[in-house]
């Protein structure tokens, strides 16, 4: 088909936006299209062996074509998104959009090629890490609407075709009921997790939405679309659930909340370093402070409780610096520890990487500029300092 320019005015709505050509994108997404066909072949070999009771031949086979499918899914999900929310301008989309949606199509051809080739080969293995993860998030503030709708459209066919699966996979009499209780169970929290995000999505355009709220939806449609590519990796190849912490593992138990017995106000600061706090007047001030203005203080507390059972269960360490030594603490209240990730692992939507440090930074120090309290995990590479802040908002202080 021959290439035809743009409209004049459609290039000059377009320059005005800052959009760019997606001529790139439509190449890789004509290229990418072939994973649709070849998930229904996969999808016909499941559903066949299912009803006769039998296993699948070639369990790689289905994994490949399954994240084919999810990214080639999901990178037409961003453009089409985009094209829907703005009509005027397609064939060009935002720089950020461009490199989404390029992020997920650069993975598809090697998860073609693999398909063909365990398609071809009943007994082929993989070389590479299962399950396998997303490319990385582009981090854009704030996300844009687009994205959201994106992602919640993308993750209602994968959840849809992943149920299929693990029903299909019930069927076959060789899986250890131990492995499909596993991943029915992992079915079910994603569903769950794909409802909250559209409800929350749902409420959001209907009232005043908050900034709060935005970010509230795109951090829980993301780890919802994860653990959904991680699911129909499962049900394809039901061995790798010894590989992954189950949902209900890494949800932790209940931290009791402002107000309740038992609660810790220090339940977030290291626990190497709480004392000392506990000790200083100004940090317990600030500390109070921070829960006085924290809106969603539940949802603060089941961040740290999934940090907690992460830690519990390996997936997480606290980070070392020279010689082993513990990394100690973040420099702001509540003075958080530092944590790194032994394994790929998903902890309040965000997905870590093997080494990746990371803290929970929670601060009410913005308000007082009429900025949003903050409460997100925090990655980088962190070093000791003898900085101190107290990030109180009535006080304004740090220290050195």
């Amino acid at each position: 088909m021959p290439v035809t320019e743009a409209p004049l005015l459609t290039r000059l709505r377009a320059k005005l936006a800052g959009e760019i050509a997606s001529d790139s994108l439509d190449a890789y997404r004509a290229a990418g299209a072939a994973a649709y066909d070849l998930f229904v072949a996969a999808e016909q070999h499941r559903a066949a062996a299912a009803s006769s009771a039998e296993e699948p031949v070639g369990r790689t086979f289905l994994v490949c074509t399954w994240n084919a499918f999810v990214l080639q899914t999901l990178g037409d999900a961003f453009i089409d998104a985009d094209y829907e929310a703005d009509p005027k301008t397609v064939g060009f989309v935002p720089p950020v959009t461009a490199e989404q949606a390029l992020a997920f199509y650069a993975q598809v051809e090697q998860w073609l090629v693999l398909g063909r080739q365990a398609e071809s080969d009943g007994g082929y293995r993989l070389d590479a890490y299962l399950p396998a993860e997303l490319p990385e998030w582009v981090e854009v503030e704030p996300c844009p609407d687009a994205h959201l709708h994106a992602m919640i459209s993308a993750c209602a066919e994968v959840v849809e075709h992943a149920e299929l699966a693990v029903t299909d996979l019930e069927k076959t009499a060789s899986v250890e009921a131990k492995a499909v209780a596993r991943i029915r169970a992992e079915l079910a929290a994603v569903k769950a997790s794909a409802e909250y995000a559209v409800q929350l999505h749902t409420q959001y355009h209907q009232g005043p939405g908050s900034p709060q709220l935005h970010e509230r939806i795109e951090t829980s449609i993301k780890g919802t679309v994860e653990k959904a590519y991680a699911l129909g990796q499962l049900a394809a190849m039901p061995e790798l659930t010894d590989q992954v912490p189950s949902s209900d593992a890494l949800r932790g138990k209940r931290l009791p909340g402002p107000g309740e017995p038992g609660f810790d106000p220090c339940c977030l600061t290291d626990p190497d370093t709480r004392e000392q706090w506990q000790r200083d007047r100004q940090a317990r001030r600030a500390i109070q402070a921070l829960w006085a203005n924290d809106p969603e203080p539940r949802a603060t507390l089941d961040i740290q409780a999934e940090i907690e059972a992460a830690l519990g269960n390996g997936s997480v360490v606290y980070a070392t610096a020279g010689r082993g030594r513990r990394l100690g603490n973040y420099f702001c209240c509540p003075w958080a520890p530092i944590y790194a990730a032994e394994r790929p692992i998903t902890i309040a939507g965000r997905r870590l990487r093997p080494l990746q440090q990371f803290t929970l930074d929670v601060s009410a120090e913005e308000l007082a500029e009429g900025g949003p309290f903050k409460c997100e995990l925090l990655l980088g590479n962190f070093h000791p300092t003898s900085t101190i802040d107290y990030c109180d908002p009535s006080s304004g202080g740090h220290q050195d």
